[in-house]
């Protein structure tokens, strides 16, 4: 395939480049970019003339990225970023917002930490688009390439060249169903101990850590002294869990502020978990690329705002039990 220099390269070209990476499939990318099959397929062409390059080559299943367009992508992203970007005032108002958010998170931090910011969020502006993306192994690469602005992620250690908030400082609690033979220990606001609760089958909530390609237990720093568990059901997903929970007598160990959710959503009963369990932050990462974008350092703070409200919340919740625990 022979270059030819005179073909322009355009946001046009670059939009339906990233529509195509991101759908395998040009029918999808012609729609998402307004266009007709006809036009995309005139695209592709030049961008393949351009670039030298097949770059997607069907496949059964749609479209399949080269090599050369796999290396290419988070390039092309990060430059439609910051064209996007050139046409914001220079006084940053969030009403006059309309690009794209894209934060990544696992389902909990959408279902927990993301629900109480996107009130505020579209009142202040209204006509901005936010994009939830899956955290995976990519993680890294995605926030400094521009395939996301922010992530919400836990337990990550992260290079030197990225940022990071405490949003707030949390605990594991146990979560069991509603009349489970260990609930009564939160009626006296006391926590079972590790010999009891080993006595029933675990639950485990298993995600991508952002590094390692077969994730996690997000239990697995629950425990000073980790203990051989019976482990009799692993889920990729956290909101599938209430629901299983309340039909079984299986114990899920969860981030405090989780389980408190999920005992509002099920038949659930919250368990103190006892003493030696460990403390974690929740924490809010991103890249030095976006550091001093005026959108996301808003968006940041919206983070924040929402978090010290949780974190009162939590407090007033840990004083209520304190007082069941002493009376």
């Amino acid at each position: 395939m022979r270059k030819v220099e005179n073909i322009p390269l355009d946001t046009e070209l670059l939009g339906l480049f990233q529509a195509l990476s991101e759908t395998q499939s040009l029918t999808l990318a012609a729609n998402r970019q307004g266009m007709s099959q006809a036009g995309a397929s005139r695209a592709l062409s030049k961008l393949r003339t351009i670039f030298n390059d097949n770059l997607f080559n069907k496949s059964g299943y749609g479209m399949q990225s080269t090599s050369r367009a796999k290396a290419l992508a988070p390039r092309v992203i990060a430059i439609l970023h910051e064209l996007e970007r050139l046409t914001e005032p220079d006084e940053f108002k969030p009403a006059g917002l309309t690009r794209t958010l894209y934060i990544g998170a696992v389902d909990n931090g959408v279902f927990s930490i993301l629900s109480c910011v996107l009130k505020e969020l579209f009142r202040q502006a209204p006509n901005a688009r936010l994009e939830i993306l899956p955290i995976g192994d990519d993680l890294c690469s995605n926030l400094k390439y521009g395939r996301m602005d922010l992530a919400i992620f836990p337990l990550l250690t992260m290079p030197p060249d990225f940022h990071e908030i405490n949003l707030f400082e949390t605990t594991y609690a146990c979560v069991v169903r509603k009349g489970h033979p260990l609930s009564h220990y939160a009626d006296k606001g006391q926590a079972p101990t590790f010999e009891e609760i080993n006595q029933y089958r675990r639950m485990q909530i298993t995600v991508h850590d952002g590094k390692q390609e077969q994730g996690y237990a997000i239990d697995e720093g629950a425990y000073a002294h980790p203990l051989a568990q019976d482990i009799a059901m692993s889920v990729p997903y956290f909101l599938a869990a209430p629901f299983i929970l309340a039909e079984t007598d299986f114990v899920l160990t969860l981030p405090r502020q989780t389980a408190l959710r999920f005992a509002e959503l099920a038949q659930l009963v919250v368990l103190p978990y006892p003493c030696d369990s460990t403390s974690f932050h929740t924490r809010l990462i991103w890249h030095h690329r976006v550091h001093y974008d005026p959108a996301i350092q808003w968006l940041r703070g919206l983070f924040t705002q929402c978090a010290e409200k949780m974190a009162e919340k939590h407090k007033q919740q840990l004083d209520r039990e304190t007082a069941v625990a002493l009376e």
